[in-house]
């Protein structure tokens, strides 16, 4: 096989890469979400409602400002301050401190609490501003997918952090695949390296929407491939009508072909989300004639439901 070809290592290494995103879909992510009593309610239902956790990997520990994380407790991969009038920055500083990213939820950016740190520290603390449901389940998602070091288990676990996380992986591969067209020195090489590089990317999205390494990601990582030839033709073409600037066609068209193949794959498993979240049609039940002693057929009385 030719040099930076399809080798069996390559193969390998993306069959690896199936099983590390299944191990990272499994893995823990735990929550803390501290309450002031004085919070905006509308926020905190949005947050109890957005954070639901779909698997056992995700658990949520809701507590007061003034709880106490019992001896031995496990260690929050991030919380969240609900923000009122109590001691709000002195919680978040605490979190801080023990080096968990840390968010003060509040309605405006001005109702944040002002928290005194040393400058490491004071950069595990977010604010997270917003004035709907809808606002905070959207900005919640993209400061979880920033600070979470498991964000397939994070997409996994909660559904509103899956676009975020998703955005994030596919922006990260389209990054390497752009540098991989522009620096490629061996005519051809970039493709299997491209190719490889997407099909991880889609083993990572199917992890980030809890799929597993199912007989569909099969089809998936072949689509990958035809769609990288038909990318890697398109970048040749583009190179042959512009000579001199050869590399900068192929990190573009390496860049653009990824973006594609992932918005692709997210809305492929946002359909299938939405499939299976549809309702079951109900059957209506056949209507019953109960037949009254003495009447005519005419006079039999129908009434909705089954027989028994």
């Amino acid at each position: 096989m030719a040099k930076g070809g399809w080798t069996v290592g390559r193969v390998a290494e993306v069959l690896s890469s199936g099983r590390a995103a299944i191990k990272g879909r499994d893995e823990r992510v735990v929550l803390h979400v501290r309450v002031d009593p004085t919070c905006p309610r509308e926020l905190a239902r949005a947050t109890r409602d957005a954070l639901v956790a779909e698997r056992v990997g995700g658990v949520v520990e809701v507590m007061t400002l003034s709880d106490v994380p019992g001896p031995g407790a496990e260690m929050p991969e991030a919380a969240l301050v609900l923000v009122g009038r109590g001691p709000c920055a002195e919680v978040a500083s605490s979190y801080a401190r023990s080096g968990v990213p840390v968010a003060l939820v509040v309605e405006g950016a001005l109702d944040a609490p002002a928290v005194e740190l040393p400058d490491q520290a004071a950069a595990l603390v977010g604010v997270v501003a917003a004035s709907s449901p809808e606002a905070l389940s959207e900005r919640l998602a993209d400061w979880l997918t920033r600070v979470c070091e498991h964000p397939l288990a994070l997409a996994a676990n909660f559904s509103f952090c899956r676009h975020a996380v998703v955005d994030a992986l596919v922006s990260r591969c389209a990054m390497e695949n752009a540098a991989v067209g522009a620096i490629s020195l061996i005519p051809g090489s970039d493709l299997p390296i491209m190719c490889a590089n997407q099909a991880k990317l889609a083993l990572d999205v199917a992890a980030a929407y809890g799929r597993g390494l199912e007989p569909a990601r099969a089809v998936e990582l072949a689509s990958v491939l035809a769609g990288g030839l038909g990318w890697r033709a398109l970048a040749r073409a583009l190179a042959g009508a512009l000579p001199g600037v050869g590399s900068l066609v192929k990190a573009g068209v390496g860049f653009g072909g990824t973006m594609a193949m992932g918005g692709a794959l997210r809305l492929r498993f946002e359909a299938e989300e939405a499939l299976e979240k549809r309702p079951e049609p109900r059957e209506t039940p056949a209507p019953v004639l109960l037949a009254v002693e003495g009447a005519e057929e005419s006079d039999y009385i129908t009434i909705e439901g089954s027989a028994s």
